[in-house]
């Protein structure tokens, strides 16, 4: 009987947690790929506004992680505390719905939206932490493969409609400021629906076990934990790669000196990139479950590795449209395995703790390397900062490879030693 209970109880969390995701994702797409569209043509963001898009997000997330997950780590029940930060940041798409209302100048209306942007990034942060740690004693490490494979696949669809028919409102309004108002009203109420439905998880009870209580602790327990220190080093090698390119492709895609696309091909653009993950999440999901996590984001960063190379070769965005067709099969495999991968290197009953200290590491290289891609361009040009991103992200994935390797030297002398 009890395992019947329990396996109903795991259905009905697979159930709720898609649906949760389906608002994640309508949320995410309704406002995420028009942001810096949104920033450039209204607003008229300098290159340097756009870059600070990506990069003060990732500092204000940076200064919450720590205290968050020490605080998260203590709660027995995050369900409430995911839900609430869920709330919290639908406050600012309200925010942003009225800032053209605002009596300010274009240029300091564009660093109040920066600033808005970047300021969302705290209850975000957190919701993402508590949700990572919440859905991993939600959801069985045995099943994590398939039922994200699944939720992905499924999200992703929805998100790739979300995406089109945002795009097609924009562009049918000439790019009109209250089109983007009423897109940012919209992922307010979505918000909501979607904190209501993570309320109706059914939480498993957690036994409660001493925390750590301190920073020093926490370091002490970090040198213990080899096999994520070497991890989280390569990572951050990537993400640095990976990240120096987001407000590159943002100038390049918008800017009238480069593809000057519109709302209609930036969403068109999207999809391209999100057809593919609909298509490809089940066959990661296959992926990793034969070869393993590690060696599946392996291949997935190195897929990656060739995205700002090609941008780098045309301005047609209909070539463009196709170059996203193939980097969305390398998206979808890295997004997916880094979230297991993650859990895979953190200590069970830490996991709150490794998550926000990967998030953390992360974060640092998001401050810097959209500055650092910018600033390169404005040495040289756009086309040898795709270069130089390239060139990093290969060298992340050949570190990615690397600690495998390390992995299993590792495990069998450690059978040798039995």
């Amino acid at each position: 009987m009890h395992e019947q209970e329990a396996y109903r109880s795991l259905r009905h969390n697979v159930r709720i947690n898609t649906i949760q995701g389906i608002f994640a994702v309508l949320a995410q797409n309704l406002t995420a790929p028009f942001i810096p569209l949104f920033a450039i043509k209204v607003l008229e963001a300098s290159d340097s506004q756009v870059a600070w898009l990506s990069s003060l997000p990732a500092l204000t997330g940076i200064l919450v992680l720590l205290p968050g997950a020490l605080f998260i780590d203590r709660l027995v029940a995050k369900k409430k505390f995911t839900a609430s930060m869920i709330y919290l940041r639908g406050l600012f798409f309200l925010f942003l719905a009225i800032l053209p209302f605002l009596s300010l100048e274009l240029y300091w209306m564009a660093w109040m939206f920066v600033l808005f942007v970047g300021l969302m990034n705290i209850p975000f942060s957190m919701y993402q932490l508590s949700w990572q740690a919440f859905i991993g004693d939600v959801i069985p490490a045995s099943q994590r493969a398939r039922v994200f494979g699944t939720r992905n696949r499924i999200t992703q669809g929805i998100g790739t409609i979300t995406t089109v028919l945002t795009g097609i409102l924009i562009y049918v309004y000439g790019g009109a400021p209250w089109a983007y108002q009423t897109i940012f009203a919209l992922s307010f109420v979505v918000g909501m629906l979607e904190a209501s439905t993570l309320m109706k998880v059914k939480e498993p009870m957690v036994t409660t076990e001493k925390k750590m209580h301190s920073l020093g602790e926490l370091w002490q327990v970090l040198q213990r934990e080899q096999r994520f220190l070497i991890f989280a080093l390569a990572s951050a090698v990537f993400h640095f790669g990976w990240q120096m390119a987001w407000p590159l492709f943002n100038i390049y895609q918008v800017s009238p000196d480069y593809a000057n696309m519109s709302a209609l091909w930036v969403s068109v653009i999207t999809v391209c990139n999100s057809v593919m993950g609909v298509l490809t999440y089940p066959w990661w999901g296959k992926v990793a479950q034969k070869i393993g996590h590690g060696w599946t984001l392996s291949i997935g960063t190195a897929g990656l590795a060739t995205a700002p190379l090609l941008y780098s070769l045309t301005m047609n965005v209909w070539v463009l449209a196709a170059f996203n067709l193939w980097m969305g099969i390398f998206v979808a495999g890295t997004v997916q395995t880094l979230f297991n991968r993650v859990l895979e290197v953190s200590p069970d009953d830490k996991r709150a703790l490794f998550i926000a200290m990967h998030s953390l590491v992360i974060g640092m290289t998001a401050i810097f390397a959209p500055q650092f891609g910018v600033w390169i361009m404005s040495l040289f040009d756009i086309n040898f900062a795709f270069y130089i991103s390239s060139a990093i992200r290969l060298c992340g994935s050949i570190a990615l490879g690397l600690v495998v390797i390390w992995e299993l030297r590792r495990a069998r002398v450690g059978k040798r030693e039995l």
